[in-house]
């Protein structure tokens, strides 16, 4: 993908353009996935979100089932997100072909975020790893007694604390909002980015039901490995993305 696919903006003019001004023209299908798409990807990249899961689905007793919910509560809050960025991008007027104030404001305070954040990361403490016995994820008799409900409320903390992901989904879906795209090309587009956004919880339990005892073997490999490298994968990421937003928000200018 080029940069400057990436990069322009996408957000277009909904009523009659100023003065002197033409209208922009709605993007293509493809240029609009191909914008989307590096955001989509950084949003797949939740350590949290993925060590919860394969902690959950690697339980004895009901851990698939109680994976499938802990699926269920991060799609929740995905949706949630999805939808408020959808309302603004929709309620926002689409952006002349040039400079583009709001999409590049935006982008800039969301870089800031990510770099911040990605900085904070870095010169963090390792974390204590997690394990099967006390992990701060079980909670005894509550666990045995409820362990779909407690599966569905930890999918709801964990994704709504990956901040990661989510300010990255932001601004994909608040501008595929603005590009007035017809119905269905745009509901394509957003479910592109809500799968993505929730590989982290389906792959472990896809995993497992597909591979059974030797895709348990490598959920625990690969949880042992993210937990080991989780501060430098999601800072790293961050300040990747946040990069990226404030060279696309400084060209929207």
């Amino acid at each position: 993908m080029s940069v400057c696919a990436l990069m322009s903006p996408m957000l277009l003019l909904a009523g009659q353009a100023p003065a002197g001004q033409a209208p922009a023209l709605a993007p293509s299908f493809q240029a609009a996935a191909l914008a989307v798409l590096p955001l989509a990807l950084g949003s797949a990249v939740s350590p949290l979100v993925l060590v919860a899961q394969i902690l959950t689905v690697t339980r004895s007793g009901s851990g698939l089932r109680a994976g499938w919910w802990y699926v269920l509560g991060s799609a929740v809050v995905v949706a949630l997100w999805i939808g408020l960025a959808l309302v603004v991008g929709h309620a926002l007027p689409q952006a002349p072909a040039g400079p583009d104030p709001e999409s590049a404001a935006l982008r800039l305070v969301l870089a800031l975020v990510l770099l911040g954040l990605g900085l904070r990361l870095l010169g963090a403490a390792p974390s204590p790893a997690l394990d099967h016995q006390d992990n701060g994820l079980q909670d005894g008799q509550a666990t045995r007694r409820h362990p779909l409900r407690r599966a569905f409320g930890l999918g709801l903390v964990t994704m709504a604390s990956n901040l990661t992901s989510l300010v990255l989904v932001f601004p994909a879906v608040h501008d595929l909002g603005r590009d007035r795209l017809p119905g269905l090309q745009e509901a394509l587009l957003v479910g592109l980015v809500a799968l993505f956004t929730l590989l982290p919880s389906l792959t472990p339990p896809l995993l497992l039901l597909l591979s059974g005892a030797g895709g348990r073997r490598q959920l625990e490999r690969l949880n042992g490995w993210t937990q080991a490298h989780q501060p430098q994968i999601s800072g790293g990421l961050c300040l990747a993305f946040g990069l990226l937003l404030a060279i696309s928000g400084l060209l929207s200018l």
